[in-house]
């Protein structure tokens, strides 16, 4: 068999293993979460790497549609160009099939029982999507909570484990549940309670995690607030920690990111879903895409900032390959 690539068909090797089975396939946990918000530390090599390789479907309602909000501000922003592009057809930029998984049930919230495959319908709608051979691309799935408060936890990461056994070309991408003024309440099925089991399960089987409530837990100074039962408007016992973040720090990217202050063509990030009074609350939702787009390019074989290939493919670039036909 004539090889694929020649003088460098071990390092194309190397990194397309990384590419299809990404970090989110190894036994080490994926996070997402406050400290993982800043794409600008992803190379534009990684970016068009993402976006040549990632088939996204995401089923949510409102408050999971805080992700695509924030990816729309941060799309049309205009100092990033078409960095940040995206379409729900793939057409242009990275697919993302934004509720594109047919099923009765629109969240995980609304789909916390068991049908009649003994499954959750959740499970069930995402099988027969996946069988489909016209979504045989797909390749990360991702499903969010309403309230995460009162529901089966438990019962949610064995589903979600159902789905990762049967679909081992599929990434999973678990969740948290936004934030409900309980603090670290731990009754078992409160929102923490949830919260924390999920976390567990994940870092316990090396699963990938979108930390939903740990981005609204920290201001970007790094401060927390999910102890002063913080809301998921970001207001907590002592205020709201969005308008006091971007009162004090009115020039920061994240800031202008919200407001369209002093942008031409840019009003700024408006309407997140339960997050947008104050206006300044909206960070949420740019968070929320930024750190999208950071979970994006580490499945697309991103490994982190850092680290660097000793054969100058951190990043992404594959100019240097040699193709030859098969």
């Amino acid at each position: 068999m004539t090889p694929l690539f020649s003088s460098n068909r071990v390092a194309a090797v190397a990194l397309a293993s990384l590419v299809i089975l990404a970090p989110y396939a190894s036994s080490q946990q994926l996070l997402i979460d406050h400290t993982t918000t800043d794409p600008g530390q992803v190379p534009d090599g990684w970016i068009n790497q993402t976006k040549a390789v990632l088939h996204i479907a995401y089923n949510h309602t409102s408050h999971g549609s805080q992700l695509i909000t924030g990816m729309n501000a941060i799309e049309a922003y205009p100092p990033f160009g078409d960095r940040y592009e995206w379409t729900d057809d793939g057409s242009a930029g990275l697919d993302l099939d934004d509720d594109g998984i047919p099923c009765n049930v629109p969240d995980l919230s609304q789909g916390d029982w068991i049908d009649g495959n003994g499954v959750t319908p959740w499970v069930t709608c995402t099988r027969s999507f996946l069988d489909l051979p016209a979504n045989a691309h797909v390749n990360v799935i991702m499903w969010s909570w309403c309230s995460i408060d009162g529901h089966d936890a438990q019962r949610y990461v064995d589903n979600m484990e159902i789905l990762v056994a049967e679909y081992p070309d599929v990434d999973f991408v678990f969740m948290t549940g936004h934030a409900q003024g309980q603090g670290h309440d731990t009754s078992p099925g409160s929102v923490h309670y949830n919260n924390e089991l999920i976390r567990n399960h994940c870092a316990a089987h090396g699963r990938t995690l979108f930390d939903f409530a740990d981005i609204e837990a920290y201001d970007p100074d790094e401060t927390y607030y999910w102890d002063q039962d913080l809301w998921d408007n970001l207001d907590y016992d002592g205020g709201n920690w969005a308008v006091s973040w971007m009162n004090t720090n009115p020039s920061a990217e994240l800031s202008v990111l919200t407001s369209g202050d002093g942008v031409a063509g840019y009003s700024g990030c408006t309407s997140c879903s339960h997050s947008s009074s104050p206006s300044q609350a909206n960070i949420n939702c740019v968070l929320k895409g930024r750190a999208s787009w950071w979970l994006f390019a580490r499945l697309a074989g991103w490994p982190g900032p850092g680290v660097v290939f000793s054969n100058g493919f951190e990043n992404g670039g594959t100019g240097g390959w040699d193709a030859v036909s098969p």
